[in-house]
């Protein structure tokens, strides 16, 4: 056997063979036309990417080089048939560079990406498919897909570039210039810049993103750069670290964020969250792949602090949000734009003029539609109603999931004396419920369960609250030096309807209401609620000889039907006077239409007065004697039977156990007998 040596005639001539194949080989490559690659190109992008694509200029590729390069002149690549725009992706010029020395390594290095006058138009149809959805024609979502890693990109630049989004799903319309630019070798933290500049649903938008140098950037080094956003009414300003460039699955973001609205932040993020007065939020998140840890949460809504944690879910079809909130002062007048009182100037809004909100549901941590102008949340709605007419998109609730909890330590309350608040909040699928939801009074507490169910295209809203053991006491004006009602407050609200916002749902509802006062005491003070005279128009109510008398027992009950709350008893038992009423109240008008009868339980010649009426609006209601009825009311005076019946239903209704009150108990007891005489 002969043993190969470098002087073997075989091995020489197997050398030369290798040297002139590698010779052709780069002939070839150097004179190849690799236009003749573009058809074949072209078919394996589109087969990538699932978008039809083409490259109509040349195709130049530099293989003798550490980092090779290809350069593709007029590629293109098409939307989905579904789109309204043919054009998704194109650029006069892509040049991408490749470091094989890395490569070879088993790293992708991206030593330069250049694209020369790119126009990019993505879009996103009511029916969430997407055209940036790669890898399927139709752009069906992929609800499982973890943040992108970016190889290492040591230089990029775009020049003259064209960003389009529409997404029917945010109802946002996004249309700009995007530019970015490395300053090689500058040791500043601006030496890499983007920018992006245009209109955000007809807004301003304005984009600034300034990091470091990318030459020297290596793929275990982290990688630092701030961003600040304006977008109408919206300003944010981001740290972030990425801590392997570019794996955007693992990175700490620290922001601020500041607006008239936290609910507009939703057309930047997907987020569905609260309508709120003016606001200003800080936190640090985590990125931790699909879940995002959100800490050290603080800022301002309107006039009340908040701070807290939680943590964000991506992952599957929708994010799931659970957070733990509080507040050192709440002012309670801050919580009415989550009711749907308008806190935003519409100029400066996020919501398009020319998008039409979604289909309908009640306020409640809120999301609702861009909101009419209205500054100040006491201020009555249009039309002079006093129940908000902000309709809720439905769409972002059946959107998102979350289990938030609140808790005020300390609550500011006009005319109320409210100490703390607590609720906790779930969404699941389009199903809200508030279960607890806690309004704390200094003596006393208002409570219950409120549940939205927006998985119909009307959603459907079920409250059920109680009032326990309030002080009438604590309500009384600066002015008063003595309340002018106190005693043992204790109701039940417990109502069923369909809306599509607090107003809509008030015009349908159906369900009962009842307040029972089992004792205590009416003062002189009370003119000062009516602004009449109270001795004229309940009869002898007050004696002279004492300016207060007693409650021996209260109970005012309404049924609500269709959207008219109309009375079943009023019955409020005296020392001296029995009051009884009457009347409606129609949510839908809003329109009040009560009156009160005073009877002396004594005979008194020519004693008898005339009823209060109560009249106007809910926002506007007046309060007078009708003077000209006296002769009416006479023989219109309500039975005791018939008002004991509704009564003890409304005793069971609010506690079981009111029945056996000491003081409505023997009210009832001697009404009866009175009855049976």
């Amino acid at each position: 056997m002969h043993a190969f040596s470098p002087a073997h005639p075989v091995s020489r001539r197997l050398g030369i063979g290798l040297v002139v194949l590698v010779c052709a080989i780069a002939v070839l490559l150097t004179f190849f036309d690799w236009n003749l690659l573009r058809p074949a190109l072209a078919r394996k992008i589109s087969a990538e990417t699932g978008r039809r694509a083409s490259i109509d200029g040349d195709l130049k590729v530099h293989v003798w080089s550490w980092n090779p390069s290809a350069e593709l002149n007029d590629i293109t690549l098409l939307n989905p048939p579904w789109a309204d725009r043919r054009l998704m992706f194109g650029a006069k010029r892509l040049t991408v560079r490749v470091s094989l020395a890395n490569l070879l390594r088993g790293r992708v290095v991206i030593p330069e990406i250049a694209l020369i006058e790119p126009t990019l138009d993505l879009e996103r149809d009511a029916r969430g498919r997407a055209s940036w959805e790669l890898g399927t024609p139709a752009g069906t979502p992929n609800h499982n897909t973890q943040p992108a890693k970016i190889p290492v990109i040591r230089r990029l630049t775009i020049q003259g570039g064209k960003l389009r989004v529409v997404d029917q799903i945010r109802k946002l319309t996004f249309s700009g210039s995007l530019t970015a630019a490395d300053h090689a070798g500058a040791a500043d933290a601006a030496a890499f810049q983007i920018r992006s500049q245009g209109s955000l649903n007809g807004k301003p938008f304005h984009l600034e993103a300034n990091g470091g140098p990318l030459l020297n950037l290596q793929p275990d080094t982290p990688y630092t750069f701030a961003t600040h956003l304006t977008a109408a009414d919206i300003t944010l300003d981001t740290h972030v670290t990425v801590a392997k460039p570019f794996d955007l699955g693992a990175m700490t973001v620290k922001f601020e964020v500041s607006g008239d609205d936290l609910a507009n932040v939703f057309y930047l993020t997907g987020l569905a969250l609260p309508n709120t007065p003016k606001y200003r939020l800080a936190a640090t998140v985590h990125v931790d792949g699909t879940l995002l840890d959100i800490n050290g949460l603080q800022g301002r809504l309107g006039s009340s602090d908040i701070s807290g944690h939680g943590h964000l879910d991506t992952a599957g079809k929708i994010p799931r949000l659970t957070a733990t909130l509080s507040s050192k002062m709440l002012d309670i007048v801050d919580l009415a734009p989550t009711l749907g009182t308008p806190a935003t100037d519409p100029a400066r809004s996020l919501a398009s003029d020319t998008q039409s909100p979604s289909r309908p549901g009640p306020g409640t941590p809120a999301m609702h539609a861009a909101p009419a102008k209205v500054a100040d949340s006491s201020k009555k709605q249009a039309g002079g109603r006093l129940l908000p007419d902000a309709d809720l998109q439905v769409n972002r609730v059946r959107g998102m999931n979350a289990d938030v909890t609140y808790h005020a330590s300390a609550v500011t309350a006009p005319k109320v004396p409210m100490r703390e608040v607590d609720f906790h909040l779930m969404l699941d699928n389009g199903l809200l419920t508030i279960d607890p939801l806690s309004f704390v009074m200094d003596a006393g507490k208002f409570s219950g369960r409120v549940q939205i169910d927006a998985r119909p295209d009307v959603p459907q809203t079920d409250i059920d609250m109680r009032i326990d053991h309030v002080d009438l006491s604590e309500f009384k004006s600066a002015a008063m030096h003595d309340p002018p009602v106190e005693g043992d407050m204790q109701g039940r609200l417990k109502l069923h309807g369909a809306g599509s916002s607090i107003h809509k749902l008030a015009a349908g509802v159906d369900g009962n209401m009842s307040i029972v006062i089992p004792h205590g005491e009416i003062r002189a003070a009370f003119a000062e609620l009516t602004g009449i005279n109270v001795l004229s128009g309940l009869g002898l109510l007050l004696t002279k000889e004492t300016d207060k008398t007693d409650i021996r027992c209260g109970i005012l009950d309404f049924k609500a039907h269709d959207g008219s709350l109309d009375t079943t008893t009023v019955y409020v038992d005296t020392t001296n006077v029995l009051i009884t009423g009457r009347g409606s109240i129609n949510l839908g008008t809003e329109a009040i239409d009560l009156s009160l009868q005073g009877d002396p339980k004594k005979v008194r010649l020519l004693r008898l007065r005339s009823p209060i009426v109560l009249r106007g609006t809910l926002a506007d209601p007046s309060v007078g004697i009708n003077a000209g009825k006296l002769a009416e009311q006479v023989g219109e005076a309500v039975a005791l039977g018939a008002l004991l019946t509704p009564a003890a239903s409304a005793l069971a209704f609010i506690d079981p156990g009111l029945s056996k009150d000491k003081d409505c108990s023997t009210v009832f007891a001697q009404a009866s007998a009175g009855v049976k005489n």
